[in-house]
């Protein structure tokens, strides 16, 4: 045996010195939120939506890859940036412990700590850093709660990958201390991103790294030319924060970086987003374990430079896991699958039927935030509710409803609580929320025009609180989540109520939609125009 490895090293050598370039296939997850069992794709089609193979399908696609690798002499790496577990019942129940097992199995050179790690308390993550077979990384985050502060993970790791030294920094999106429960992140403190990674970038070139991969939970916007006008709009003014608003931000104000891997929005990009400026290439896929990205990597192995990238799959660098195209791997499934039928136990019964999907498609409004907020807003009889968008996580199919459905809607453990609030309240927090940024509110119980080209204070053009005009003096029963009572995504108004004004029922928020699921099935809903950005019409 090690005769035959010093052979297969001096091939390697052989190969490499008559070589002039040098390639690395990187996969790459982001956002699979508990994402790992099989599922229908009823983004793709609705009525009839093909069966998604989750993490069994990517096992059989790792393992090919790793393979083909080997095969071609190119260098391979697997990395996630956050997100892991938190939105599926298998992610959830389990506390993650399903997930990392999982990949654990799957080999992973890494994974960035997102901000929906923090979902259950700071112990989950811990926790999960500790049965995790592979380096967990978050440069940004420090605990101060231990002697003087430290690193809560690693900053980054150093890999040699044939002949490039190869450095990975892994960041977390500082908006976790905006995102996250106080008391879920008790003692932790999020730095800003720009100096981190530039600081990291100089610590990795003084220790003669070659290339740089910046692994990063921070999103690639939905909307990437308002994106781009709003960076390039920043530049000229001079850059305000040290926190950047995105990647896109990221990618321009720190150089250096070879690559960069995105995470936090679930958009897909099947081409990467390259800095016109910086030249750095950043790579994002979409949510709950859909998709992997396969791309390689060529390396100058003269002046060690990225020179191109390409698909590693015929499908392009963004692949979906269809299980037909790519058969679930039978022992992967078989621990999935176990690890699924424990938590589900009670989860598939039918509570209610709709006659048609109900998605969330639409600019301002969308049938399933419209219900949402309409359960809110029955449930704890109120005169108007609101949700932020970000909750509300995936489609509700045709057909029968089970609570397994309205768990992946919902999954986060999010309580409803009810304040009362006056009419002129309701207009200044819907103006904080729009001038926050995001694409508004789920509402029910108001109708609202929204005009983004006015100024700031003035974008609310036209409000109605139970069909009638608002009274700015009218005391209003507003029915929200604990997560915005404490003043989270933007709502930092309603924090100012909670501690004296709020009702919190303890009842959680899709207890209020299963109950009106079943109350008003069959379900047929429409779109009634309660929240309208005229400026987009």
């Amino acid at each position: 045996m090690k005769i035959l490895s010093f052979i297969l090293f001096a091939c390697f050598l052989s190969l490499s010195a008559s070589a002039k370039t040098f390639s690395i296939v990187v996969m790459h997850t982001n956002d699979v939120h508990g994402g790992i069992d099989s599922s229908e794709a009823v983004f793709m089609n609705p009525e009839y939506p093909p069966q998604l193979g989750g993490g069994a399908s990517a096992a059989t696609l790792i393992a090919e890859t790793r393979q083909r690798c080997i095969r071609e002499n190119k260098g391979f790496l697997l990395l996630d940036t956050g997100d892991i577990f938190q939105g599926t019942l298998v992610g959830t129940k389990t506390k993650g412990d399903a997930v990392v097992r999982y990949m654990n199995d799957m080999g992973y050179d890494a994974w960035v700590l997102g901000n929906h790690e923090f979902d259950l308390g700071r112990q989950v993550p811990e926790h999960l850093m500790k049965a995790a077979e592979f380096p967990v990384l978050a440069a940004n985050i420090f605990d101060t709660t231990a002697n003087g502060i430290v690193h809560f993970a690693q900053p980054y790791i150093i890999k040699t990958i044939g002949p490039l030294k190869v450095g990975i920094i892994g960041l977390t999106t500082s908006g976790t201390v905006r995102a996250a429960f106080e008391e879920n992140i008790r003692g932790l403190r999020f730095d800003p991103e720009v100096p981190v990674l530039a600081a990291y970038r100089d610590t990795l070139r003084a220790q003669g790294v070659d290339v740089i991969i910046a692994a990063v939970h921070l999103g690639l916007p939905y909307d990437r030319w308002d994106a781009w006008d709003d960076l390039e709009r920043s530049e000229k003014e001079g850059w305000k924060s040290d926190f950047p608003r995105n990647a896109f931000e990221l990618a321009r104000r720190v150089d250096g970086i070879s690559i960069m891997f995105c995470g936090d929005i679930h958009v897909g990009y099947q081409e990467p987003w390259v800095d016109p400026v910086t030249h750095t290439p950043c790579f994002q896929g979409y949510g709950r374990g859909t998709n992997i990205h396969m791309i390689e990597f060529e390396f100058d192995l003269e002046t060690k430079t990225l020179v191109g990238w390409k698909p590693f799959q015929d499908q392009g660098t963004l692949v979906t896991l269809l299980s037909d195209r790519f058969p679930r791997n039978r022992d992967v499934a078989l621990g999935i699958d176990t690890s699924v039928a424990r938590v589900e136990i009670g989860y598939g019964e039918k509570i209610g039927e709709s006659m048609i999907p109900i998605t969330r498609i639409g600019e301002g409004e969308s049938l399933l935030g419209n219900m949402v907020c309409d359960a809110m807003q029955w449930k704890l009889k109120g005169d108007l509710a609101l949700t932020n968008k970000g909750g509300v996580r995936t489609d509700l199919p045709s057909g029968n409803i089970t609570p397994r459905d309205v768990f992946n809607v919902l999954p986060f453990d999010n309580t409803l609580g009810a304040v009362n609030v006056t009419g002129q309240f309701v207009k200044d927090m819907v103006e904080d929320k729009v001038a926050y940024g995001g694409s508004g509110l789920y509402v029910s119980g108001m109708r609202v025009k929204i005009d983004r080209t006015k100024a700031k204070g003035e974008r609310v053009v036209s409000l109605e609180i139970g069909g009638k005009p608002y009274d700015p003096n009218k005391s209003y029963r507003l029915v929200t989540t604990d997560y915005l009572l404490e003043g989270n995504s933007g709502m930092e108004k309603l924090a100012a109520l909670r501690s004296d004004a709020a009702i919190e029922t303890g009842i959680y928020m899709r207890e209020s939609l299963m109950e009106y699921i079943k109350e008003f099935s069959p379900l047929n809903p429409k779109l009634d125009g309660r929240w309208v950005n005229v400026d987009r019409n």
